[in-house]
């Protein structure tokens, strides 16, 4: 199936107005797993959005949610999202940061009681747009554990994701968004639609052995993905893992890996002001002279350029806003479904 992205976003908002979302909420939320697939992160696309349709009408995401300040200073906040949609908290806390990283150089927030934000490099590639740089990171407050520590065979961390972003003038923001396991666990969830085989080295099953079969990671007992660095260097993907659990869920109150609750985002902000520290213009010119030492690099056998992060996504996303965006058969079907339970026309199959 191939869909030009405006009607893909028109399609998941009127699925979700469909299931009592308020207008503007929805359009956020669509607009964020559209902006996914087309970058390529259709992991975080709209395959999420039968789960979130069935976390509106098992009242899991709070449709009239309204986020609250339960902790502010001049350079940080503590919000409290309320269980609404992850997409609408995590836009509204960038809006409150922004102004608080120009007048202070740099400026934090945590928060808790949030559901799915999504792809994080939407949100620190927003913050890059305003000429800032943006960190953020996000836990599951103890709920979907999915990566065993190294040497461990026990789900326990969830895949705790990070994404960085720094603004260049004239070119695409550098933009880090990676999960801190060796694979995000939506890659294996699609695996597991298709009835694809994993490569080797993502997944081991309940037992500590390698496996490929995606079904093993969701079973019961669950496999485990394995963490960043492995099968080398595991320990570095651990304490990764570590440093996200502790910025996102033991600062921020939302709760740790393993303590066996509901999954909630623990989310994690860090804006900084590149003024307070440097003329923009002489930062801008470092980082590009970084890039350009990079691309230049002699480049090994059979591989033919070395891509900077977020260079790749933004090919892909000029490319489908041109071309339409392929969604998977299966994706598609179950998407569908969904939508026709609730009375919502397909567009037609052939658009784009």
């Amino acid at each position: 199936m191939k869909i030009a992205a405006d009607r893909l976003v028109d399609y998941v908002n009127n699925v979700l107005t469909a299931v009592q979302v308020r207008d503007d909420d929805a359009r956020i939320v669509a607009e964020n797993l559209v902006a996914a697939e087309l970058t390529g992160h259709g992991t975080h696309g709209v395959v999420r959005l039968p789960r979130y349709v069935e976390e509106i009408q098992a009242g899991e995401i709070n449709l009239s949610a309204e986020i609250k300040i339960t902790e502010q200073r001049s350079a940080s906040l503590l919000i409290d999202g309320d269980w609404g949609f992850g997409q609408v908290i995590a836009n509204q806390t960038v809006d409150l940061l922004i102004p608080k990283a120009r007048q202070h150089g740099v400026a934090s927030a945590g928060v808790f009681h949030s559901n799915d934000v999504g792809r994080l490099g939407a949100y620190t590639m927003r913050i890059a747009a305003q000429g800032l740089l943006g960190l953020m990171t996000i836990n599951d407050g103890g709920g979907s554990p999915h990566i065993a520590p190294w040497g461990g065979i026990a789900p326990l961390f969830s895949t705790n994701p990070l994404s960085f972003a720094a603004p260049l003038n004239s070119e695409s923001p550098v933009c880090i968004d990676m999960s801190t396991s060796v694979c995000a666990g939506s890659r294996v969830l699609l695996a597991q639609k298709r009835g694809d085989v994993l490569p080797p080295g993502l997944i081991m099953d309940s037992q500590g052995k390698p496996s490929t079969d995606p079904n093993d990671l969701f079973a019961s007992p669950p496999g485990s993905l394995l963490p960043l660095g492995a099968p080398v260097a595991g320990h570095k993907g651990t304490a990764l893992n570590l440093i996200v659990d502790v910025l996102s869920g033991a600062l921020t109150g939302a709760g740790c890996s393993g303590r066996g609750a509901r999954e909630t985002q623990g989310i994690f902000f860090l804006v900084i002001d590149v003024e307070a520290f440097a003329a923009m213009e002489d930062f801008q010119e470092r980082v590009v002279q970084l890039l350009k030492r990079m691309k230049n690099n002699p480049t090994a056998e059979g591989v033919d350029e070395i891509r900077i992060p977020g260079e790749h996504g933004e090919r892909m996303r000029q490319q489908q806003m041109k071309d339409g965006i392929v969604i998977e058969p299966a994706i598609w079907r179950e998407i569908s479904q969904i939508a026709d339970t609730l009375g919502v026309s397909p567009p037609p199959a052939d658009a784009g």
